[in-house]
């Protein structure tokens, strides 16, 4: 057995050629398998990657969008109550802090409110205060214009304001005229009128009248009342925030269409509106707006067809943005998807 075992050995001596071809051939069939697998695997990778990254970048955006959208108008009370708006001159949402929210259609953005605007997307703003910024009321004498606090307050003079009367009937929307409070530790705030502030681009803004209740603005004001509001009244200040998707095309600061935030400048003496990038990969925002009738029907509109005071009129709005990936799926162009959501405005509905 061993001879023979030893014979077999001495009589192989290599591998013909059939044999050789046979071995590459497999050995060929295998590698393409592995990198068939390979190149599977990384496509499917990239694809999810880019699905990834357009669910999140959806998700942040419609969250802001929607965190901000349900405090439109948002007074310290559940209820609606009668607005008396004494802020006069200016331009866009300098003066129309009442209605809560405000939209521009595509097309009809403007510039200086939102620079390198991407054409063909929606833009809003909408006006709302913070409960970290409310002073509590002491007395107020309607006569003088002054409001006296509980405490004190940094604001300066040109601050645009709302306070709000502790039984939540009446609202009143003023520039503050007084003190200069240049040491920002004021105990009272004056709303008098006959001085007017310098917003640049938004113009020049002050007082009408001193009367701060009832339910009117400076276009009409034949329901304007110079009654005092009670002690426990909130004064606020008032926040304008828009949100608006910029052109990369026009912004070198940016590689895709990203969804901005803009917090426009309330106070005087402010440098200017803050604006800020917010998600990347946003590529379009379309807004539509539900707005309530005399009968409680809501029709929902786009922003071209909603003008004055139908502004205070809308209870809910439907968002719907278009994401896309930052990075490219297997067919070398990114992942595009379109996601919606509803709002309703919390300080209305």
């Amino acid at each position: 057995m061993q001879r023979n075992m030893q014979g077999l050995s001495l009589n192989q001596q290599g591998l013909s050629l059939v044999e050789l071809m046979i071995a590459l051939v497999l050995g060929l069939i295998i590698s393409l398998g592995v990198i068939n697998i390979f190149i599977q695997s990384k496509n499917t990778y990239q694809t999810q990657d880019a699905i990834s990254q357009v669910q999140e970048n959806a998700r942040f955006a419609l969250d802001f969008l929607a965190r901000d959208i349900r405090m439109a108008g948002y007074t310290g009370c559940a209820q609606v109550m009668s607005t008396a708006n004494a802020v006069s001159g200016g331009t866009g949402f300098l003066t129309n802090y009442d209605y809560g929210i405000e939209g521009y259609q595509a097309g009809s953005l403007p510039s200086t409110t939102f620079p390198d605007a991407l054409a063909g997307s929606d833009a809003v703003v909408i006006d709302t205060t913070s409960n970290s910024s409310g002073l509590t009321v002491q007395s107020h004498n309607p006569s003088s214009a002054q409001i006296n606090l509980v405490g004190t307050h940094p604001y300066p003079a040109g601050t645009v304001m709302m306070i709000v009367d502790a039984n939540c009937s009446n609202r009143g929307i003023f520039v503050m005229t007084g003190p200069t409070n240049t040491n920002a530790n004021a105990g009272n705030v004056v709303h008098n009128t006959g001085k007017t502030f310098n917003y640049g681009a938004g113009g020049s803004i002050g007082n009408c009248t001193k009367a701060l209740k009832g339910d009117f603005d400076c276009s009409n004001q034949a329901n304007a009342s110079q009654t005092a509001y009670s002690p426990g009244s909130t004064l606020y200040t008032i926040t304008s925030i828009g949100y608006y998707v910029r052109d990369p095309a026009q912004d070198n600061t940016i590689s895709s269409p990203t969804l901005y935030r803009v917090e426009f400048a309330s106070q005087y003496g402010s440098s200017s509106n803050t604006v800020q990038p917010l998600v990347e990969g946003i590529s379009n925002l379309t807004i539509t707006y539900g707005v309530k009738d005399s009968s409680g029907n809501i029709q929902y509109k786009d922003a071209s067809a909603i003008s004055g005071n139908t502004w205070k009129s809308v209870v809910v709005v439907k968002l719907q943005v278009t994401a896309q990936s930052l990075t490219k799926a297997d067919n070398g162009n990114p992942v595009s998807r379109v996601f919606s959501r509803t709002v309703m405005i919390r300080n209305r509905s």
